[in-house]
């Protein structure tokens, strides 16, 4: 695993999602809208694992330092990079889809999709040096971390909204996946929150204790 990093991950990342989302072209009606569904759905069904990939790995090689962990957490980039490549078909698709047969999403629904196009090309766009030079570091983690939250949302609602309208298992099974990703974020970050905390609570007592010596 440890030969597979940076651009070569990527690539095999983008070879293996692109390969998953186009075998479902067999089952795609590329003449009605309606035919269409099942490769729009089923190109966002390949690209979550990436993200969901790319959203815990800080979290967990805190949670769980190791070999692999850390390797994810080195590799995050390239991972989101082939999230983002993977979401191109699913858009593509979309585009086709709306170009051809009108939307079939509602305002809230094509309003969901548009936030997390944006906030995704702004992340991809900026997680090179030539976009990334027009940030601050600050804002640059700040437009990060917006973003990758934004997009959990969106994926969130969107399942959510299927689940309570009695989609089937496998749309649980997303859910719950996005659910657990986000436990393992506040999870990650109360570990960090008690660390501090331990690392604080030792300096105070020592100068306290120092400034009473003084006093003698």
């Amino acid at each position: 695993m440890s030969k597979v990093n940076s651009w070569s991950l990527f690539w095999v990342l983008a070879l293996a999602v692109s390969t998953a989302t186009l075998l479902g072209l067999p089952h795609a009606d590329f003449h009605s809208g309606r035919g269409m569904t099942s490769i729009v759905h089923r190109s966002v069904r390949c690209a979550l694992p990436l993200f969901v990939l790319a959203f815990t790995a800080s979290s967990l090689v805190i949670l769980w330092p190791s070999t692999l962990t850390r390797w994810m957490l080195a590799n995050r980039r390239y991972i989101g990079l082939a999230f983002a490549f993977a979401m191109a078909w699913h858009f593509g698709f979309e585009a086709y889809t709306i170009w051809s047969f009108g939307n079939p999403l509602n305002v809230k629904a094509t309003l969901m999709d548009v936030i997390g196009f944006i906030f995704l090309l702004m992340m991809t766009l900026t997680s090179f040096r030539w976009g990334a030079r027009y940030l601050s570091r600050a804002n640059w983690r700040r437009l990060h971390k917006t973003g990758v939250y934004a997009i959990w949302l969106v994926a969130t609602i969107i399942y959510f909204h299927a689940v309570r309208v009695g989609a089937e298992l496998m749309y649980r099974a997303f859910l719950g996946v996005l659910l657990v990703a986000w436990m393992l974020r506040v999870a990650a970050w109360g570990r960090q929150r008690l660390s501090r905390r331990q690392l604080e609570f030792p300096r105070t007592r020592d100068s306290e204790f120092g400034v009473r010596n003084n006093t003698f």
